[in-house]
């Protein structure tokens, strides 16, 4: 059964992922709205540890705004066996990744050269794809967390610029909003879910209300509640 179901997958949904993911690539997501998860969750939420549960490789991570461009993170399972393969692309740069130590690294270059060394943020996409026997098919899209205070270095309203961003992609209708709340805060509180059921007050295409939130613990285990 599990090999018939495996079988169908892959030759009637993998087929549209990718189609998907290339028409982002040329573009086309500027004049066409096109589906996609986005990951949003306020400042030290741990969508951190919720992508790398997911993907198998480390993010960064830290105080402050770690995700400060939009990630395209790009899952794609390979067969058993098969070796691990990596690649980052931004603006006209495209570089394989043959280790997957060097994710994190590779991330925190693209980000300063699209946003600038520092705090900074950028509507600029970083596209990550990883392929990995160990990953589901998927992609996803990592945005910065909402922060509520500026710190040194970052313009005073930095908490707009951000809520500007996150609105721009979770605002169209072929855009499913993937809310991830700490478990030792009052979801009540969450500026991320205040800001997903604003633009979806029917919760259609939100996971952010129980029993579909995504909790991340202090110790970083990821559950699905």
């Amino acid at each position: 059964m599990n090999n018939t179901l495996n079988q169908h997958y892959e030759e009637k949904v993998r087929p549209c992922i990718d189609l998907i993911d290339s028409l982002r690539s040329l573009g086309v997501e500027k004049d066409l709205a096109l589906p996609a998860i986005a990951v949003i969750g306020d400042q030290s939420s741990g969508k951190s540890s919720v992508l790398e549960a997911l993907s198998g490789v480390a993010l960064p991570r830290g105080s402050g705004i770690v995700t400060r461009c939009p990630l395209e993170l790009k899952m794609k399972r390979k067969k058993e066996g098969e070796e691990w393969h990596g690649k980052i692309s931004y603006q006209d740069h495209e570089e394989e990744i043959e280790d997957p130590s060097d994710v994190e690294k590779k991330i925190r270059e693209a980000q300063d050269e699209m946003a600038g060394v520092g705090v900074g943020i950028s509507d600029d996409l970083i596209s990550l794809e990883i392929g990995s026997p160990d990953v589901p098919d998927l992609t996803l899209i990592d945005l910065p967390g909402i922060a509520r205070v500026a710190v040194k270095g970052q313009p005073e309203n930095i908490g707009e610029q951000i809520k500007r961003l996150i609105q721009k992609f979770i605002m169209k209708q072929e855009t499913i909003s993937l809310v991830v709340v700490p478990c030792n805060v009052d979801i009540a509180t969450t500026e991320a879910l205040k800001m997903a059921q604003e633009v979806d007050p029917e919760g259609e295409r939100t996971l952010g209300n129980p029993p579909f939130i995504i909790y991340s613990t202090i110790m970083d285990h990821v559950d699905l509640c």
